[in-house]
């Protein structure tokens, strides 16, 4: 059973780590504050005693105080406990209030249930303050006193307790003076203060921690881009910027380095180019300066007079005339070649019979052989429906440049021979031309179709061609969709094979 392939956080896409990081900015520290207010709220009743009124002065701590201490008198009161029982329990939360002069009377049904010692008539003084004679509840924080009015009833059949509470002497500050500086530089550097910093800690810790990861997770590898950047602009074609994911930024990285290998294999065919050309323009002003000489010379020859004979005149003529051919032949391939390289050429194709079309150019190559003394074999193994789609006025080109190739390196001591067989496979047809001339060494081998190749490093055989044919045959051949390529030992003969695609009988 194949395991399953875990995914990778760092193969998320950048709209989902944006989404997640915004989450995660409001998620995480509301999860924090959550945290540290649960535990401040099991702690906060301690931290601020909160379990008795420990002053009489308002703040937003003493309201809270009195809120507890209310709160602790009714449940007393609803429990069910004797009448001794509560009044001893409510006894330790009225006790620290009437230490701070304040007057509780707790009625129960219409009566008297609880009253302060030497209180004086409580209700009247809680009439004074505020209308306490319907059941409402009231608290009541005033410059005047504070009144407090709270019913309580557990269920419909338990008892109604009424509990007031009243201080003449309690002290309400001024607001203007509860928002002065000195108020306000005490409550930044109170406990409340210290809350809001611990608040304000949380969230820049939260911040800075989905910051590290965004950083860690998106500006990194975008700095590594940027680096790669650099690092091409400077000519640096070998560097490889190092980050595998499947994400936008992983695929710009893929991307970025498939662009970094293209452009440097760019640069190299295009310097190879270059040196192919200066090669080319070397070549072809070596190979014409040679027969260009010759001209001169002969020419200069028979103006002088040298040539005072008719058979040295007819001499001198036939050797203009084969340097100047020579020429010819030279700036002819070279101007092919310079057409088969325009980009958009194309070529005058034709649906052409295999066995009829080279049958008729067998019939040539055996008359141009015959003069120079060469044997010739023809072989044709195709069907006789068998077309291929070809330029029938540059394709016989391709023929003739490898025949003329095989006439030019032939071994001197024995006859020369080339054979031409053509055999037809399921889509295509391949042409093999032999010969039994000098061969090509493996070193060799790859290089004789490039541009200005030859066999000859030197270049002092001029005659026997300028480099360029091979490479006319190649483009041709290429330009038909087809591949050629080349076999041969030294000293055992070249083997040129063409491979044509054949037209598909629907």
């Amino acid at each position: 059973m194949k395991k399953k392939k875990k995914r990778s956080s760092k193969n998320l896409r950048i709209n989902t780590r944006i989404v997640l990081t915004s989450v995660l900015a409001i998620v995480i520290p509301l999860i924090i504050i959550a945290l540290f207010s649960t535990a401040l709220i099991n702690k906060i009743p301690s931290y601020f005693n909160l379990s008795s009124v420990t002053t009489n002065t308002y703040s937003a701590i003493n309201q809270l105080q009195w809120s507890q201490t209310l709160s602790g008198i009714t449940n007393e009161l609803t429990e069910d406990n004797d009448d001794s029982q509560k009044l001893d329990n409510i006894s330790k939360f009225v006790s620290p209030l009437e230490n701070f002069n304040s007057l509780i009377y707790i009625e129960r049904d219409g009566e008297t249930f609880y009253a302060t010692k030497n209180g004086g008539d409580i209700l009247s003084k809680a009439g004074e303050l505020a209308d306490i004679s319907d059941n409402k509840n009231l608290n009541y924080f005033g410059s005047d006193g504070l009144l407090i009015v709270s019913n309580v009833q557990k269920n419909d059949t338990s008892p109604q307790y009424k509990i007031i509470i009243i201080n003449d002497d309690y002290i309400v500050s001024d607001a203007s003076q509860r928002l002065s500086a000195q108020r306000l530089t005490n409550l930044l550097l109170g406990r409340t203060g210290l809350i809001v910093l611990i608040i304000a800690l949380l969230f820049i810790i939260a911040i800075a921690v989905i910051s590290f990861i965004t950083t860690q997770t998106i500006v990194k590898p975008i700095k590594k881009i940027a680096q790669g950047a650099d690092e091409i602009s400077r000519g640096n074609l070998d560097y490889d910027i190092d980050y595998k994911s499947t994400n936008e930024l992983g695929q710009t990285v893929d991307s970025f380095n498939e662009m970094r290998r293209r452009l440097k294999v760019s640069i190299e065919e295009q310097r190879k180019s270059v040196e192919e050309r200066k090669a080319l323009v070397a070549g072809i002003a070596h190979d014409l300066r040679t027969p260009l000489t010759s001209v001169k010379g002969y020419a200069e020859g028979l103006a002088d007079g040298i040539a005072d004979t008719p058979e040295k005149q007819k001499t001198y003529i036939k050797i203009i005339r084969d340097s100047i051919d020579d020429m010819e032949k030279t700036l002819d391939d070279l101007l092919t070649i310079s057409k088969l390289e325009i980009s958009g050429y194309e070529l005058n194709k034709t649906d052409v019979s295999v066995k009829e079309f080279f049958s008729d150019g067998a019939e040539e190559i055996k008359r141009i052989l015959d003069n120079v003394g060469f044997e010739f074999e023809y072989e044709n193994n195709c069907e006789d429906d068998t077309e291929i789609c070809i330029d029938v006025d540059r394709f016989p080109r391709v023929i003739s440049n490898i025949i003329s190739n095989s006439i030019k390196y032939k071994k001197e001591d024995i006859q020369g021979k080339v054979s031409v067989v053509i055999d037809e496979y399921e889509r295509s047809v391949i042409i093999e031309i032999s010969d039994n001339g000098i061969g090509v060494d493996k070193a060799s081998l790859s290089k004789i179709f490039d541009i200005m190749y030859r066999a000859d490093p030197a270049r002092t055989r001029v005659s026997e061609g300028s480099g360029l044919g091979l490479s006319v045959c190649k483009q041709i051949v290429e330009l038909h969709s087809g591949s050629i390529w080349a076999r041969s030992e030294e000293g055992e003969g070249l083997s040129i094979f063409i491979s044509l695609p054949k037209k598909l009988v629907e």
